[in-house]
């Protein structure tokens, strides 16, 4: 997710805010049984969402089930060290 979350930091994940509550924002997300934190955005068509990463050496998946992913939660908050 660099260059907005970058190796280290530290995240706090609201995960009352989940899949019934998605808005467009960042989220910790399960795909076959790995967590991943990447931006999802509301696509067209009801429970459909984009996968993005704001890493351009990712890629982007469109038009994809939110059943096909587990929502944990949306990142609210981020830290990280200086120095």
């Amino acid at each position: 997710m660099m260059p907005t979350l970058a190796h280290g930091d530290e995240i706090m994940v609201d995960t009352a805010d989940g899949a019934a509550r998605l808005r467009d924002g960042i989220y910790v997300i399960r795909i076959d049984d790995e967590l991943k934190v990447k931006r999802l955005a509301r696509a067209p068509g009801r429970g459909r969402v984009s996968v993005v990463s704001d890493n351009p050496a990712y890629p982007r998946f469109d038009d994809v089930a939110l059943s096909d992913i587990g929502v944990v939660g949306r990142v609210v908050w981020t830290g990280r060290r200086l120095g």
